[in-house]
């Protein structure tokens, strides 16, 4: 796995050899296609980060900075690896904690929220509803949710601005408002 854009395009990432499931080079490829334009100067939050290869990405693209949340200390090693690696130690901050505990107490807000979870745990629900109840997105914010194809979102329509699926995946992008 490598970064596919900005200022350190095919450069190699770490990759835990358990635990985690990398967002595939052609998703994060067609994630940032999307997004690319509202990446310039955003504050990141990368949950469930894993490698930190979507976060990492986004200040490869320009981002301000990125709070990295994992919950393995093994998977947090390779990612502060990677986070050196790239010389984004500065931008980057890794809380090592459950994703929801995070979100219970976090106090900032994120102009980008990248969400990853393990498939089939039907987690995407409660973690966009912790977003929006602990109002941690930023007014013109939007969530990047990657879940099993199969997972139902449903619920919050209203909020939905587009949805792809690629293979196994469904990348479900949703903006700011009352659900």
């Amino acid at each position: 796995m490598h970064i596919i854009s900005g200022t350190h395009k095919g450069r190699k990432l770490e990759i835990p050899k358990s635990a985690v499931r990398p967002t595939m080079d052609k998703v994060r490829e067609a994630i940032f296609a999307m997004i690319r334009s509202e990446v310039l100067n955003a504050k990141i939050l990368d949950l469930f980060a894993g490698s930190g290869s979507l976060g990492l990405e986004a200040l490869s693209e320009g981002a301000e900075s990125c709070d990295f949340v994992e919950s393995s200390y093994k998977v947090v090693k390779i990612l502060q690896k990677n986070i050196s690696k790239l010389i984004f130690s500065e931008f980057a901050h890794i809380h090592n904690c459950s994703v929801f505990s995070y979100l219970k107490n976090c106090t900032k807000t994120y102009d980008i929220i990248f969400f990853d979870p393990p498939y089939k745990r039907e987690f995407a629900g409660k973690i966009i509803k912790a977003i929006y109840m602990n109002n941690i997105l930023s007014d013109d914010g939007i969530i990047i949710a990657e879940t099993g194809k199969g997972e139902d979102i449903s619920k919050f329509e209203n909020l939905i601005i587009k949805e792809k699926i690629y293979g196994d995946t469904k990348v479900t992008i949703l903006k700011k408002g009352l659900f």
